[in-house]
This record gives C-alpha cells, sequence and structure tokens, in this order.
C-alpha cells in the first residue's frame, strides 16, 4: 500500500520511517513461490557444469558475472537470483563494487521485484549503504514503469537507512505518477522532496507540469508551473554547476507533453515569445518542436515553427527539414513538399535517398511528372560517382510505373545512354516491367534481345528479365512463345527458372484455359524439383476450379497439397471459392469443418467466403452459424463481416435452402442472431443449439481422400489420424443438423 503523508512534521515522518522494516516490506511484495534449484533434483546443464555453485566453490569476479549474465540472457533470471542469494547469504567475501556489478546484471534481466527480494534478504550481510545510488535508481526506474507503489515504499525506506535519494531518484518516480496521470500524488511527493532538502532541477518541474497536463482539470496549474520552469532553467543557466543536457531534456520533456496532450496552440506560443531566454538553445528549441510537432503527425503545423525561424532570420537543421518533407509525402501533401524542397535550397539543403523516393513517387501518383523530372536533376546534380547517378535514375523508373507511363522511361533510358551513364540490370528490367505491364510486348523482347547481343555492356539478361517476358507473353495471349522461351531460351542462357517463373507461367496458362499444358509445367516442376509455394498451389486450385474439374481439385489437395505442409489461407480461399462457385456450399462447409478437426485454423478471409454465399443465396441459418464458429476459433469478424451479413436482412426474394425438409425456422434464426450480439458484449459464445457445437475442436487429423460418389458423402476416412475420444467430428454433426 502506498505510504502518504497528511503531515509533514519531521517527527511523524521519522516514525513512520522506522515502520518500514526489511521484512515488512518484502512480506508485500506480491512475489510468486519460489522454485528451488539443487543440482541433486534438476538436470545439469553446461552452465551449472562450467560454473558451479556449492559451498567448497567460490568463483572469481569475472567467473561468477559471467554466470549471472549468461543465466539472465537464457531467460533463467529467477534462478541467477536463487543461486546468487545461497552464494552471498553465507559469505561476505566480494567486495561492494563486485555486489553491485552483480546487481547491475541481474536489472538488465528485466525482473525488478526478484532483484529487490534478493537486496532484501541479503541486508544483513550487504547492507542497503553497499549499494551505489546509481543501483538504486536503476531499480527504482524498473519497479516505477510496472510497481509504482513498490518504488515509492523503497524511496522512503532509502531516505530512512540510506543511501539518501538524490534529485534523479526522486524525478523516477515523480515520472512514474506523471505517466498515469496522478496530479496529486506528483505533487505531494514533489513537496516532500522539498521538505527532505531535495532541490528539484528543471527536469523535475517539466515531469510536475507532465502530470499536470495529463489532467484538463490541472490546466491552470500546468500554466503557473511553467512560469516557474523558465525561472528554474534560467536560474541553472547562471549556475555552472548543472549541465546544459538536463536543461534541454526539460524543455524537450515539456514540448512533448503539450503535442501529446494536442495542446499545439502552446508549443506555438512558446516558438513566438521564447520564454525559455537564453537557457536552451535557439536551435535546439525549434528543432525540438519539429521533431515532436512531426511525431504526432502535424507536419503543416511543423512547417508554422519553419516559418517562425524564418522570422528570426534562422536556418532549420537538415534532419528537421528532411523529417517535414518525408513525412508530407507520406501522407499524401506532395505538392507542399515540393514547395519546401525548391526553398530548401537557400540553406543548401540535400534531399536523402529515401525521401527522394517517397517524393518522386508521391508526384508520380499526381500525375505531375515534369515536377519529378525536377526532383531527378536535383538529386543528379549532387551525385559524386555513376553508381550513384544510375540509383537515382531506377528510383525514377521504378516510380513512372505506377503512371504507367512506358514511353516515358524510354525517354529516361536514352537520356542516360545520352549523358554516359551506364544502366545496370536493375534499370533495363524496370523498363521491361514497365513496358509489359502495358501490354507492348514486343518492345520488350527487343530490350532483352539488346541485353543478349551485347548491346548493354555487362548487362546480362537473369531470371527477372526472362520470368517478366514470360508473364507478358502470356497475358497477351502467345501461349506457345512463352512456353519456348521456357523449356529452350532459359537452358540456353545458362539461367534455370525458379519458383517464380514456374507460378508465373501456370497462372497465364490457367488464365489462356491451356490446362494441360498448365499441368504438364506443374509436372515439370516437379521433376526439376523446384520447390513450390502456397502460391503454386494457390493458381493451380484456382485453375481446376475455373476449368470444373472439382473431383481433380480435391485429389490435388489429398495428394499434393495436404502433404507438403505448405498451405495457408490463400489456398484455402481458392478451394473455397471454388467450391462456391461450382454451387456445392456443402462441400464448402465440409472442406472447412476437416480443416478445424485437423487443428488448422482458417482466417477471418475464408470464413468470409462462406458467409457471403450464404447470404447471397438466403441461408440465414448457416450464415450466423458460421459467424458464431469463427468466434469460437478466436477470430473476431472485420468490417466485411458485418457488411456481408447486412445484406442478408434485405434479401426477400431467395428461399431458404438448407435443408431438404423446411428447415428455415424464424425462431431458430432469431436464436443464433440473439447469440451473435451477446458475444460481441461478452467476447465468448452461448448457443442454445448444444449438438452444433459438440466436438467442433475436435484434435483428429486428415490426410486421406474423401471417398464417395456423390457430392457430400456419408463417412470420412480417418484412418491415418484417428482421435482417441468419442467425440463426434463438427463435419458429420453439421451434415446431421442440416441434412446434407
Amino acid at each position: 500500500m502506498l505510504v502518504r503523508f497528511q503531515s509533514l512534521s519531521s517527527v511523524r515522518i521519522s516514525l513512520r520511517l522506522c515502520h518500514l522494516t526489511t521484512s515488512s516490506l518484502s512480506s508485500s511484495l506480491p512475489l510468486p513461490p519460489h522454485r528451488h534449484f539443487s543440482p541433486q533434483s534438476s538436470l545439469q546443464t553446461p552452465i551449472d557444469q562450467q560454473f558451479p555453485l556449492c559451498a567448497n566453490h567460490r568463483p572469481d569476479t569475472a567467473s561468477l558475472l559471467q554466470f549471472v549474465q549468461t543465466l539472465c540472457s537464457s531467460g533463467r533470471s529467477e534462478e541467477a537470483h536463487h543461486r546468487l542469494l545461497l552464494l552471498l547469504s553465507s559469505s561476505n567475501a566480494y567486495t561492494n563494487q563486485t555486489y553491485n556489478a552483480l546487481l547491475n546484471s541481474l536489472l538488465k534481466s528485466n525482473s525488478p521485484l526478484l532483484t529487490l527480494r534478493l537486496i532484501l534478504r541479503l541486508s544483513h550481510v550487504k547492507p542497503f549503504n553497499s549499494i551505489s545510488l546509481s543501483t538504486f535508481n536503476k531499480l527504482v526506474h524498473l519497479l516505477s514503469d510496472r510497481f509504482l507503489g513498490h518504488a515509492h515504499r523503497l524511496l522512503f525506506r532509502l531516505q530512512c537507512v540510506g543511501p539518501l535519494p538524490d534529485t534523479a531518484t526522486y524525478t523516477i518516480v515523480l515520472n512514474g505518477y506523471a505517466s498515469v496521470g496522478d496530479f496529486d500524488a506528483a505533487r505531494h511527493l514533489f513537496d516532500e522532496m522539498l521538505e527532505y532538502n531535495v532541490f528539484p532541477n528543471s527536469l523535475t518541474r517539466s515531469i510536475l507540469i507532465k502530470a499536470a497536463l495529463r489532467k484538463r482539470a490541472h490546466l491552470s496549474e500546468a500554466s503557473l508551473l511553467m512560469k516557474q520552469l523558465w525561472l528554474e532553467m534560467q536560474k541553472e543557466k547562471e549556475q555552472r554547476g548543472i549541465e546544459e543536457s538536463v536543461r534541454n531534456a526539460a524543455f524537450a520533456n515539456l514540448i512533448q507533453c503539450l503535442c501529446h496532450e494536442a495542446l499545439f496552440h502552446e508549443v506555438f506560443r512558446i516558438a513566438e515569445e521564447m520564454p525559455q531566454l537564453d537557457s536552451v538553445s535557439e536551435d535546439f528549441a525549434y528543432s525540438q518542436m519539429i521533431d515532436s510537432m512531426c511525431r504526432y503527425g502535424q507536419f503543416h503545423s511543423a512547417v508554422k515553427i519553419i516559418n517562425i525561424m524564418k522570422k528570426r532570420s534562422l536556418k532549420p537543421s537538415s534532419v528537421s527539414y528532411n523529417c517535414i518533407i518525408h513525412g508530407l509525402c507520406l501522407s499524401g501533401d506532395c505538392m507542399k513538399a515540393y514547395q519546401l524542397l525548391k526553398e530548401g535550397d537557400n540553406f543548401e539543403y540535400t534531399l536523402p535517398e529515401v525521401t527522394y523516393k517517397a517524393l518522386v513517387e508521391s508526384l508520380c501518383r499526381e500525375n505531375d511528372i515534369a515536377k519529378a523530372k525536377y526532383v531527378l536533376e536535383i538529386m543528379l546534380a549532387g551525385a559524386i560517382d555513376a553508381e550513384t547517378k544510375t540509383r537515382f535514375y531506377n528510383i525514377f523508373l521504378s516510380a513512372l510505373q505506377i503512371v504507367q507511363n512506358s514511353s516515358e522511361q524510354l525517354d529516361v533510358l536514352v537520356r542516360m545512354l545520352e549523358k554516359q551513364c551506364q544502366p545496370d540490370i536493375i534499370t533495363l528490367n524496370t523498363i521491361i516491367h514497365g513496358f509489359c505491364k502495358v501490354g507492348k510486348v514486343n518492345e520488350a523482347r527487343k530490350i532483352m534481345d539488346d541485353m543478349i547481343n551485347g548491346t548493354f555492356s555487362s548487362c546480362v539478361p537473369d531470371v527477372v528479365t526472362f520470368t517478366m517476358i514470360i508473364r507478358g507473353l502470356l497475358d497477351s495471349g502467345q501461349c506457345d512463345e512463352a512456353l519456348d522461351l521456357l523449356l529452350s531460351m532459359l537452358p540456353k542462357h545458362s539461367c534455370a527458372p525458379n519458383t517464380v517463373t514456374y507460378n508465373a507461367t501456370i497462372k497465364g496458362l490457367f488464365g489462356l484455359k491451356k490446362v494441360e499444358k498448365a499441368l504438364e509445367v506443374f509436372d515439370e516442376m516437379l521433376r526439376k524439383r523446384i520447390p513450390c509455394d502456397s502460391l503454386t498451389y494457390t493458381y493451380m486450385t484456382k485453375g481446376l476450379f475455373e476449368a470444373d474439374r472439382i473431383e481433380e481439385a480435391k485429389r490435388f489437395w489429398d495428394d499434393v497439397v495436404w502433404p507438403s505442409k505448405k498451405h495457408d489461407e490463400f489456398v484455402y480461399s481458392a478451394f473455397l471459392r471454388g467450391f462456391c462457385q461450382a454451387e456445392k456450399f456443402d462441400q464448402a462447409c465440409d472442406f472447412l469443418y476437416k480443416l478445424v478437426d485437423n487443428r488448422v485454423n482458417p482466417g477471418v478471409v475464408n470464413y468470409n467466403i462462406l458467409i457471403d454465399y450464404a447470404c447471397k443465396k438466403g441461408l440465414k441459418r448457416n450464415a450466423y452459424f458460421m459467424l458464431n464458429q469463427m468466434r469460437t476459433n478466436g477470430l473476431e469478424p472485420d468490417a466485411v463481416t458485418w457488411r456481408t451479413l447486412n445484406q442478408l436482412h434485405h434479401h426477400h426474394d431467395k428461399p431458404e435452402m438448407v435443408m431438404s425438409t423446411k428447415c428455415d425456422n424464424d425462431r431458430e434464426v432469431q436464436d443464433l442472431i440473439t447469440n451473435s450480439k451477446e458475444n460481441c458484449k461478452n467476447n465468448h459464445l452461448h448457443l442454445e443449439l448444444d449438438e452444433l457445437m459438440e466436438g467442433f475442436a475436435d484434435p483428429s487429423l486428415s490426410t486421406e481422400q474423401v471417398e464417395g460418389t456423390s457430392d457430400v458423402p456419408e463417412d470420412v476416412n480417418f484412418s491415418k489420424h484417428s482421435r482417441h475420444n468419442a467425440k463426434e467430428p463438427l463435419s458429420t454433426i453439421a451434415r446431421r443438423v442440416f441434412g446434407l
């Protein structure tokens, strides 16, 4: 319990502090039961064998430090505390310096309660005075983040038995109260600090202002405290004992707190009046304002700070100026960023490469190619070597793909050659990709032929080049040329196709309805032992369903996809969409149920596919059943889910088609809707239809092909992974309940 003093008389304070004994403080710690690590009862690890701690062995300081650091870094901080307690409680052979070093190592494990308990239990061997104040300050800092009450009580104990806390100690605890917005406790602690003749510095006062700003009811007190802060900072400026970094930290903390509380008008007032005078340099003050504004997304407000600096004939730093330009580009105001770039010529501002990329891409999204070219010329003027210039050209070419302007890309290539700037493989691949993207695959092939013939020195086509050409040929319907390039040209130029190449080929062939050729390419992919990924299986599944080869798609899942263990939500979506497009909703549901039975967790997108189909067909019962199963699996419906369900209540024309007999009982549907709404509020499911839920999370696995002649088989073979319990799987329950 946090100790508060209603009276500040020294006699009462001393009496209350004396009651904070070691036993009372340690007994209040909510620590978990301690585990005993004895070599006889646990396995010997390499650490135990290297550093055995026993009564007859006293490791030297270096070995002991290494031992503690190794335990803490491996996640065994509790064991490190316990072993160190056993070692140090029986002997006082180690110096205070070693003891402090050990405590600092323990504090790095971020377990302050265990460290505090260790200090209290060793107080008879190593009293508090043997621990440095800096070590205690680190401990108080860790405690104030999560255990503010213990940090405050430890502060009082230090005041009682030493070492006496200093300004830093009080400031740390004060910051803990400010972080939780407890201004009354922070103010009370600040007054006690003065009572103990511990004088606050400017950083302490700025943290007290932070506590006042967190509660809008104390804004008037915050204004008064700010006036006191300016006086304190000016006093510290006149004194030589306090470093300038303290004043800088105080000012930075104040500005950040004002921005955090959206009090930007106060920041503008400080920027205009500069009440801190010369206690903080103007450059640092304005840079801190700009940085804090940008942290909270107020880039236009940061531009106002730049204008105030111009009135004072001050130049912003390159870091601050770049932060504004980059933020404006990301927020969509590239025109303002472009204007600032042109104004930056007045103080020789240099645009970094990352910001240049963001600005050029933003201008291309606005279809302002002329301004993007101007930015490119600025960057080229500052380039120091040919490699840097080529990299700038590549960034510009990549940005031009946003507007799909292949002719402009070709003009840039010509300009590069005119300026004797040799393109690299990235340059040419970018241009080829641009041509293929707009359907000009013949122009792209001409560039590839020039690369093969050696027109561009040191630019030999690689697998990326061939992959883009193959994709372009397939998109334009040139199937034979694409296959010839895949089967003949790539081996001829010693370029091995990879997974991306085969994925592009399979996708393009299925798009052209060349199903047999796509299957042949996939077989060749397997023969050459090219690894398949989830995209490969997604394209194959989607193509088979679009070709109305449902049985082959099911065999593909059983024989290839499931054993590969490379299936994700994309593959599941392809199967679910395929079943729904083929009007086989029952098989889609059965596929999803088997995934859950096999301990596979589908995503929200997969459930949305089934909910969307059910809503389009007017299947209310199925739609809300899927919604409840989604929440049972620990998934929260997204905006798409609720928007899809909203369409269900505007569907009046299509009948319920879920059971052979009429099962559109309005009362049951209303029960499911009510349960779903209650689930949104309480975060758990209360279904009245208990049999629907039984066996949903059954741990059975299935890798066997479903046998049967009808659309939904009467039974499912789980011979390879049978269940040990007698629960019925969800797939069987759903078929029985819905009469599938």
